[in-house]
């Protein structure tokens, strides 16, 4: 029944909340805990459930790597821009670069990558899982420059002629993937992972190139990130 998306076999619009709705016991506005802490703009966003896959992942497309792609809708403009504007309107978060990273998958990975090196002002830190190291999508044909603009090899050696901000980047790779990633990962660790470029590789024993491979592993990585990035200071 849930193939015909017929309530309650679907929980397809369901609402779906990620904090208190209720607030302080005392009735109280809440205020920040120190100074480098932004609490929720508003307005609050109604989330809503769109689709839930047997595995718990969601399937794509045409893929638009993240970026904006000349004549494309901007995705890189919505990645960096709107979705942190998202966060921001709707939780408690760090003002500065510090407290902000990315995770992803497939071409969600190569779009965490490359958002935090594109804008390492904005983003210190990513998680990018099985990912492609470099643009891929058929939309970029006639566009060989913007592609060269959005690609993590280039980014990458222009932060580090820079010198710096630092970002951290980790990647976690299935040892069943297509060996080429294996080899693309570890190629761009050995020539850009220096300087005010860190990275970090976890290998998955027989891993695949799945949501659920990666969701398996995350405690290590998680862990890394959460040492990396500034972490909420605790209300009293």
């Amino acid at each position: 029944m849930s193939h015909y998306e017929i309530p309650p076999f679907t929980d397809k619009g369901d609402p779906v909340t990620y904090d208190r709705a209720d607030g302080p016991a005392d009735g109280k506005a809440p205020v920040p805990v120190d100074s480098r802490t932004l609490l929720s703009t508003g307005p609050r966003a109604e989330f809503k459930n769109v689709n839930t896959m047997s595995d718990g992942t969601h399937t794509k497309g045409i893929y638009w790597d993240g970026s904006d792609i000349p004549g494309r809708p901007k995705m890189g403009t919505w990645l960096t821009e709107d979705v942190p504007d998202l966060m921001k309107a709707n939780f408690r978060t760090i003002k500065d670069r510090a407290g902000w990273g990315f995770m992803g998958s497939s071409t969600g990975g190569f779009a965490s990558l490359k958002a935090v090196l594109k804008h390492p002002d904005k983003f210190k830190a990513a998680i990018a899982n099985g990912l492609d190291i470099v643009p891929d999508s058929p939309l970029w044909k006639g566009h060989e420059q913007e592609m060269r603009e959005n690609n993590p090899q280039v980014l990458a050696r222009k932060l580090a002629a820079t010198e710096g901000p630092d970002v951290c980047l980790a990647f976690q790779v299935g040892t069943k993937e297509n060996p080429r990633t294996m080899t693309d990962v570890r190629t761009f660790m050995t020539t850009y992972g220096k300087g005010p470029v860190h990275t970090k590789l976890w290998e998955i024993p027989g891993g695949t190139h799945n949501g659920a491979t990666y969701g398996r592993n995350m405690a290590g990585p998680m862990q890394w990130i959460s040492d990396q990035l500034e972490g909420p200071t605790p209300s009293s």
